[in-house]
């Protein structure tokens, strides 16, 4: 069982959340700064709180605090947290006071301190749900996890703080337990939320316990119940695939040859082509360039690309030049045929001539004359002439000039 004693969750969290708090005090009567009280009985607490937090200095109102708390006994919690609210709205209670009264009913009582939160004046940041979860996801997992997903989605009801809370305390884990309720958890974020703590989960999995031993717990995690959580599992094994790529690309490319045939196949193959192109534009687009023939091939190619171009992009427009037109990469070759003719004419009709297919021929050399058409209509047009498309093809290169020289007539 975990165990901390009150004054080090205080250290450690002023320590680690005290850039950007915002701390308040007030002059005690008589314009000097307060002290701290006396010890105090537990049933003067509350009314001893308020003096406490009317103390100018941090540190010694922190003290004074954790004194307080030390002496007081968790019974009086709803007391304290009314008192609390109370001083909330005067705007006597600062971040740190949040934490250390969490902390202290936490330990005696997560249930009723997750119940009776102190609410932030800020969005997306809930000192008194996470301190709560903090405390709670370590002896109880599940429990904690289940809590939070009866939270709203409104930002000031903590949901990501407690999200970032049970993500810290799951992974610590020995053994990992059946993460479905995690992923209940995870569901109901954002995107880019859950996308990054899914991420983060696998990459400190492999960190600390390894490749194989992670990829086996990633395999035996069975179907959720609902479709929101299946979708969480599947981005799981895809996120588990970037995580590898950190370490190793083939152990990636293995991971995702591995589930091909799987309902997770197509997004571990889409996630490890973006993300492997950042790092490595050639391999990445090699590797999925030579994948087997399938639905999602397309996709997977298109997202390798993007992360490539916009990394990568003298390397990327290198790496299209050396191969033909693909059909797989329709769109990819017709945008950059049409703006390589835009420059270099010659060099744009060359690359389309070299596309095997006689349909998709046509498609690119259109896009080279597209591209001709809005920098030098007379040249492009005279070119059309002899260029036999198919008449749809040439109507396409002929409109190309005509919007091109739209916005220079009145």
């Amino acid at each position: 069982m975990n165990t901390r004693t009150t004054a080090g969750i205080a250290i450690g969290l002023l320590a680690a959340f005290s850039f950007g708090w915002l701390v308040r005090g007030g002059p005690a009567p008589g314009g000097g700064a307060a002290t701290a009280p006396e010890a105090t009985a537990s049933h003067e607490s509350p009314f001893a709180l308020e003096a406490i937090l009317a103390i100018e200095s941090p540190r010694e109102r922190t003290r004074a605090l954790l004194q307080l708390l030390d002496e007081t006994d968790p019974a009086v919690a709803l007391a304290m947290h009314e008192k609390m609210r109370e001083l909330r709205k005067a705007g006597a209670v600062d971040e740190i006071a949040e934490i250390l009264v969490a902390s202290w009913w936490a330990e005696a009582a997560p249930e009723t301190a997750f119940a009776h939160p102190v609410n932030p004046q800020w969005p997306d940041r809930h000192p008194w749900i996470r301190t709560v979860i903090q405390l709670w996801a370590p002896e109880d997992p599940e429990a904690a996890a289940y809590a939070v997903q009866s939270l709203s989605n409104a930002p000031a009801d903590g949901r990501t703080a407690a999200a970032r809370a049970v993500v810290a305390a799951w992974i610590d884990l020995d053994p990992l337990p059946d993460p479905t309720p995690l992923f209940g958890v995870l569901q109901n974020l954002e995107p880019i939320e859950r996308g990054g703590a899914l991420l983060h989960i696998a990459r400190s999995l492999i960190e600390t316990r390894g490749i194989e031993a992670t990829l086996d717990y990633v395999r035996g995690i069975g179907t959720a119940g609902s479709n929101l959580q299946g979708d969480v599992r599947k981005e799981f094994f895809a996120r588990t695939g970037v995580a590898l790529l950190d370490l190793d690309t083939s152990a990636a490319a293995a991971w995702a040859a591995e589930n091909a045939d799987k309902p997770e196949g197509p997004g571990i193959h889409k996630h490890v082509a973006y993300y492997w192109a950042l790092i490595e534009g050639r391999p990445a687009m090699d590797w999925a360039y030579a994948l087997p023939d399938s639905p999602a091939k397309a996709t997977i190619l298109k997202r390798a690309w993007i992360s490539f171009s916009r990394k990568h992009e003298a390397d990327a427009k290198a790496w299209l030049t050396e191969r033909p037109p693909s059909p797989l990469m329709r769109g990819t070759y017709r945008r950059f045929i049409r703006d390589l003719a835009k420059t270099d004419p010659e060099a744009g009709l060359a690359l389309a001539d070299r596309t095997e297919a006689p349909s998709l021929r046509d498609d690119m050399r259109a896009a080279a004359g597209e591209g001709w058409m809005t920098v030098d209509p007379q040249a492009a047009t005279a070119w059309l002439a002899e260029a036999e498309l198919p008449p749809a093809l040439a109507t396409r290169v002929r409109s190309a000039g005509q919007t091109q020289s739209a916005p220079n007539r009145s």
